[in-house]
């Protein structure tokens, strides 16, 4: 088994409200940074945190569950935290030992109850943070909506790194980076990289320079 110095080691807790997506968030960075050859679905019991069988029955966390990948010469640990009322509370222990936080949040919700409370057990132990958007694919799904339920709600700008390209039945990846103009487009299993449209490389110019 291979060894990591203790500086070459990061825990990341992946808190939220319950079914925002979070454990189907995890099977999915595993399989995309080839740490699971298998992408494993929370609908078909195959997810790689979710494994008990109560959890698999019921398609939702009861407890904490690990998982880890590599990224050159680190290892990142990842905590997959239970977001339903009755369990919720297990984030605030992972979130104790982790490094920073990952929080997801529905993008047709918004902003939720347990979203905001496991973002005070983060803020107990002044954990850096950031966001993911998920479910834009969905219907209502809204990017802007949740991003304003985040900025009102936590009373701080949320500066997004990374902009939808399409919504609904016409999302198709998203804008990585306005500096280096790159798309990921979800057409695929995997993400596939390409150069970014024209116009949305203006548009996402333009977000640069506010």
């Amino acid at each position: 088994m291979k060894s990591f110095a203790t500086e070459n080691i990061r825990n990341l807790a992946v808190i939220g409200h319950g079914d925002a997506g979070k454990t189907q968030l995890v099977s999915s960075l595993l399989h995309v940074a080839g740490t699971s050859h298998r992408w494993g679905k929370v609908d078909e019991g195959t997810t790689i945190t979710d494994y008990e069988e109560d959890s698999i029955e019921r398609k939702v966390s009861l407890n904490n569950n690990f998982a880890h990948s590599e990224y050159k010469d680190t290892k990142i640990n990842l905590i997959d935290t239970p977001g339903y009322a009755a369990f919720v509370s297990h984030a605030r222990p992972a979130l104790r030992v982790a490094d920073c936080a990952l929080v997801v949040v529905d993008a047709v919700h918004g902003i939720e109850v347990q979203t905001e409370k496991t973002w005070q057990y983060a803020n107990e132990f002044l954990l850096p943070r950031f966001m993911v958007v998920n479910k834009i694919d969905k219907e209502h799904a809204d990017f802007g909506h949740a991003l304003e339920t985040a900025t009102s709600s936590f009373a701080r700008s949320i500066v997004p790194f990374t902009l939808p390209i399409g919504k609904e039945g016409d999302f198709k990846g998203v804008v990585m980076s306005s500096i280096r103009r790159r798309t990921n487009s979800t057409s695929t299993e995997k993400p596939k990289r390409s150069r970014c449209p024209r116009k949305v490389a203006a548009f996402s110019s333009a977000r640069a320079s506010v």
